[in-house]
C-alpha cells in the first residue's frame, strides 16, 4: 500500500490528534458513566414521586371513607324520611367535593341521596362496586359520569347494630376537585402526574387535564395499570414529551393507577451542560495542542529537516562543499546531520577517485583505439605487399579493404560509446555510411532503440557492409533510382527481427551459386547473433530477413517496433 504524501506539519498534526484520542475516549467513558448514573437516579426519583403521589391520593380517599362511614352510622340514615334528606342537604353544602352521596339497600335501590336525578340513583351505577363491598368495608370504584360531572365512584358498607350488612353508602368525588388538589402540588418543570382507575380510564392528569381526563391509557401500557408491582420506564408521553415515569399499579393501595413522570431533557440538563463544557474544553485543548505542535514542530523538527534537505539539494546541484554543519551529540537530528556530512565527504572522495579512474580509462581507450587503427592499417599494408605480384582481382582487394574499414569504423563506434554495447541504429548508419548518397538519400531506417553487445554489433556491421556491397554491384544501389528500406523490431519473445528490402534497381534473379558474401553473412550472424538469415530474390528487389536471438541484446528491453511494421515489411512484394 502506497504511503500518503503527508508533509511534516501534517504528520505532526496527525500525531497530536492520535495523542488526543485517549482524552476523548476518557471523556466519552465519563459521559457514558454519568448518564447511566443519572438515569438510575432519575428512575429512583420517579418511583419515589409515584409512591408519594399514591400516598396523597390514598389520604384523600381515606378522608372520604371516614366521612362515608360516619354517614352510614348517623342516626336516621337509612330511613327514607325528611330527616335523612335534610341531613343529606346539609352534607352536600358542607362537602362540595362530594358530588353525590347515596344511601342504598342491599339491591342498590336508593334510600336517601343528595340528588334526586334517576340517572344518579340507578342500581346499575354501583353494581361492580357493591360486589367489591361484599368482602370489604371500603372500596374504590371506577370512572363515572353523574349529573354534577365526571367523578370517581367509591363506597362503604352500612351495617346494623348487630353487625349485619344492611346496605351501602355510595359516593362520588368530583374529578375537578382531584384536579385542583393535583395542581396545588409542587411540580418540577415539565413533570407530569396521571391517575387512572383499574380499567385504565384517566381520572386526573396534570398538566392538560382537559385533554386527557376520560381517555383510556394506551393499550401498550395497560400491563402497568393491571400489574402487581410498581416500577419505572422511559417512554414518549401522549403529549409528545419523553419522560422517565414511576408508576404504582391499581392492584396496590388505594386501588388506583398512579404515575409520575420526569422529562428526560430536564433530568439530563446538568449532564448535557457538563458534556458541553467538557467538549468545549476538549476542543480548546485540542486546538491549543495542535497550535503548539505546529509551533514547536517548526522550531525543533521542521527547521532541522529543512536544513538537512537544503544541504542535500545544494550538494546535488553541484556545491560539493555543502554540509549541514551539525555536530554529533545526543540529539537525533544532529546525529543524522553528522552522518550525512560524513556520507557527503565519503561520496566526494569516491567521486574524485572515480574521475581519476575514468580519466585513466579514457587514456587507455584512446591508446587501444590508436593501436587497433595502426594494426588494421598494418594489415592493409601487408595485404597490398602480399598481393602486389599475385594474380588477385582488384575487386577482391577492394572488398577486403572495405571490410577492414567497416571493422575499424564499428570498433571506433564502440570505443566512442565507452561501453561494451552499441545502439543498433548507430551500427546501421556506420555500416551504410560509405554507400549513402550525399545529394539524394538512398536509405530509410525505422525501428525502436535497441542495444547490442559489442560482438553482435561488429557482426551486424560486417553483414550490412556485405549487403551494401552487393547492392552497389548488382542491386538497388547500382541504379540512381534505387533505394533500400531497413527496418527492425523486438518481437514478443525478445528476438530481433530486421528486414533489408531493395527497390528501384534492376530486375533481380536468384544467383546460381552462393557467393562468399552470402555465406559470410549467414555464418557470422549465426555465430555472433544466433540469427537465421533468409534471402528473397523477388524481381522487384532483394529482401533479406534476419531473426536474431535474445542473446544479442545487452539486457531484456521493451518490446516494440516503433514506426516499423516487420511482418508487413517482409510480406510486401512489388
Amino acid at each position: 500500500m502506497k504511503a500518503p504524501g503527508l508533509s511534516l506539519s501534517q504528520r505532526l498534526l496527525l500525531l497530536t490528534m492520535v495523542a488526543w484520542l485517549p482524552a476523548l475516549a476518557i471523556l466519552g467513558f465519563n459521559e457514558f458513566s454519568l448518564r447511566k448514573a443519572r438515569e438510575a437516579e432519575v428512575h429512583a426519583q420517579a418511583l419515589r414521586m409515584s409512591e408519594q403521589a399514591s400516598l396523597e391520593v390514598e389520604r384523600i380517599l381515606t378522608g372520604a371513607a371516614a366521612l362515608m362511614i360516619a354517614v352510614a352510622n348517623a342516626p336516621g340514615v337509612g330511613e327514607n324520611g325528611a330527616n335523612c334528606r335534610a341531613y343529606m342537604d346539609r352534607l352536600s353544602a358542607l362537602l362540595p367535593q362530594i358530588s353525590l352521596l347515596n344511601i342504598t339497600d342491599m339491591d342498590g335501590q336508593s334510600v336517601c341521596a343528595t340528588s334526586g336525578q334517576p340517572e344518579d340513583l340507578r342500581p346499575a351505577l354501583s353494581a361492580p362496586l357493591r360486589d367489591a363491598l361484599a368482602d370489604q368495608l371500603f372500596a374504590v370504584g371506577e370512572y363515572t359520569v353523574v349529573t354534577a360531572g365526571p367523578a370517581l365512584l367509591m363506597g362503604t358498607q352500612r351495617t346494623a347494630a348487630d353487625g349485619s350488612l344492611q346496605g351501602f353508602v355510595i359516593a362520588t368525588i368530583g374529578l375537578d376537585y382531584l384536579g385542583r388538589v393535583l395542581k396545588e402540588r409542587p411540580f418540577a418543570q415539565g413533570s407530569a402526574m396521571t391517575i387512572a382507575d383499574r380499567n385504565g380510564t384517566i381520572i386526573a392528569r396534570e398538566p392538560e387535564p382537559e385533554r386527557f381526563v376520560g381517555m383510556k391509557v394506551p393499550e401498550e401500557y395497560m400491563a402497568r395499570v393491571t400489574g402487581t408491582a410498581p416500577g419505572t420506564l422511559q417512554i414518549m408521553s401522549q403529549d409528545g414529551t419523553e419522560r422517565i415515569i414511576g408508576y404504582q399499579p391499581a392492584s396496590q393501595r388505594p386501588g388506583l393507577y398512579v404515575s409520575t413522570g420526569i422529562p428526560v431533557s430536564e433530568a439530563m440538563a446538568p449532564i448535557n451542560e457538563a458534556t458541553l463544557r467538557g467538549l468545549l474544553l476538549a476542543g480548546v485543548g485540542g486546538i491549543l495542542a495542535m497550535v503548539l505542535a505546529l509551533v514547536i514542530g517548526r522550531r525543533f523538527i521542521r527547521r532541522p529537516v529543512l536544513r538537512l534537505l537544503a544541504t542535500i539539494h545544494a550538494w546535488r546541484a553541484g556545491d560539493q562543499s555543502a554540509r549541514s554543519g551539525m555536530l554529533a551529540g545526543r540529539a537525533e537530528f544532529h546525529q543524522v546531520g553528522a552522518a550525512i556530512d560524513d556520507l557527503l565527504d565519503e561520496l566526494g572522495r569516491r567521486q574524485a577517485a572515480q574521475l581519476e579512474a575514468e580519466q585513466h580509462r579514457d587514456l587507455l581507450a584512446r591508446e587501444l583505439d590508436h593501436r587497433i587503427k595502426n594494426l588494421l592499417a598494418t594489415v592493409q599494408a601487408v595485404a597490398r605487399q602480399s598481393f602486389r605480384d599475385a594474380h588477385t582481382a582488384e575487386a577482391a582487394l577492394q572488398a577486403f579493404y572495405g571490410r577492414l574499414a567497416v571493422m575499424a569504423d564499428a570498433h571506433k563506434l564502440l570505443t566512442a560509446q565507452e561501453n561494451e554495447s552499441a545502439d543498433i541504429e548507430a551500427v546501421i548508419r556506420t555500416a551504410i555510411g560509405p554507400f549513402s548518397g550525399s545529394e539524394e538519400p538512398r536509405f530509410s531506417l525505422a525501428g525502436p532503440t535497441v542495444q547490442l553487445h559489442a560482438k553482435a554489433a561488429l557482426s551486424l556491421a560486417m553483414a550490412l557492409h556485405e549487403l551494401c556491397t552487393n547492392a552497389s554491384k548488382y542491386g538497388a544501389l547500382s541504379s540512381e533510382a534505387g533505394r533500400v528500406d531497413i527496418g527492425w523490431a523486438l518481437t514478443e519473445r525478445h528476438k530481433i527481427l530486421m528486414t533489408w528490402r531493395e527497390s528501384g534497381g534492376p530486375p533481380v534473379t536468384a544467383p546460381e551459386t552462393r557467393g562468399f558474401g552470402s555465406r559470410m553473412i549467414e555464418r557470422a550472424l549465426a555465430a555472433d547473433l544466433g540469427a537465421t538469415v533468409t534471402f528473397d530474390y523477388a524481381p522487384g528487389g532483394l529482401t533479406c530477413t534476419i531473426l536474431a536471438a535474445e542473446t544479442a541484446l545487452v539486457d531484456r528491453q521493451v518490446v516494440g517496433a516503433g514506426p516499423f511494421e516487420p511482418v508487413r515489411a517482409v510480406s510486401r512484394r512489388p
